[in-house]
């Protein structure tokens, strides 16, 4: 008897540990990342495509799209318009840690939008899903991982430079704003330091404290004004982002992003080549990468 209590015993851990295995590949499946054994194959990612069009030939003097542009990539009206801010010290240290601190307002909506992003640079263009495969675990060092519903995680592919990014989202009402306002920098930094997540204000790679130390004097970076244009291009649907930075030399200029989702990496990858081509033979493509934030932060 005992015997055979035994074997039943580890039939059933056999077919429960059957079970987990499967489960897990399948969601590693989803995740549009085939691997083996990947501990961060994350459920939830997105894939985003990022390209820069050139300004003065897709805009006008008013950053509003040219007759040509909206008819080519079948622009309608702003969907939205947003206002963003981001918060980091004059030695962009949080930065210098892969981290991305912004608060956002779209349109004229009576909240703030909290976003603290941990972003990690894939070796080369994102094309290799044994380099994204190697990001995702080199992220679950630092405690990313799939089952975090706290954050969203996404793949973004721009011309030769790829991130994989886990962004924790926060929402904040917002009395006494005006339209399109955001908060001054003491209010700023109250809201930053009272919903920090706990991976910021745990990162291993710095003494504890250290997080709210930098927010508590960091300084605010923007207001950056952008508005967003849906539209299609090769029969699939994408956003025209318009906004004004300021350059290097101190210069305010034009900006035109084009942003495109894929269901996998492969999509995304397929995706990208295609949108490059196409916006090459218009003469709109400019050749590299779409990633604002280091010169919004350097403004």
């Amino acid at each position: 008897m005992i015997d055979g209590d035994m074997r039943k015993t580890q039939k059933v851990q056999n077919t429960q540990s059957a079970k987990k295995v499967k489960k897990a590949a399948s969601r590693r499946i989803r995740s549009g990342v085939h691997t083996r054994m990947s501990p961060v194959a994350p459920v939830r990612a997105g894939y985003q495509v990022k390209l820069l069009v050139d300004p003065d030939r897709v805009l006008d003097a008013d950053g509003l799209p040219t007759a040509a542009a909206a008819a080519a990539l079948s622009l309608g009206a702003p969907g939205r318009f947003e206002v963003a801010q981001y918060m980091d010290d004059a030695g962009r240290s949080l930065n210098g840690q892969g981290w991305i601190v912004r608060i956002r307002r779209h349109d004229d909506e009576n909240r703030i939008r909290l976003a603290y992003k941990a972003r990690f640079d894939i070796e080369g263009d994102g094309t290799d899903p044994a380099a994204v495969r190697r990001v995702m675990d080199r992220a679950s060092g630092h405690n990313f991982c799939a089952d975090d519903g706290n954050y969203s995680v996404q793949v973004n592919l721009s011309h030769t430079r790829a991130t994989l990014d886990f962004t924790n989202k926060k929402c904040r009402p917002v009395p006494g704003l005006e339209p399109g306002e955001l908060p001054g920098l003491d209010a700023s930094r109250a809201l930053v330091l009272e919903r920090l997540p706990g991976k910021l204000a745990k990162w291993a790679a710095k003494p504890a404290g250290w997080a709210e130390s930098v927010t508590a004097s960091s300084r605010l970076h923007g207001p950056v004004r952008q508005a967003n244009y849906p539209g299609r291009m090769l029969d699939h649907a994408m956003e025209t982002q318009v906004s004004q930075l300021r350059t290097a030399s101190g210069e305010l200029a034009w900006f035109a992003e084009i942003t495109a989702k894929g269901r996998t990496l492969r999509d995304a990858v397929e995706l990208r080549s295609d949108l490059m081509g196409k916006l090459r033979a218009e003469g709109w493509l400019l050749e590299r990468d779409a990633f604002k934030t280091e010169l919004i932060l350097g403004s």
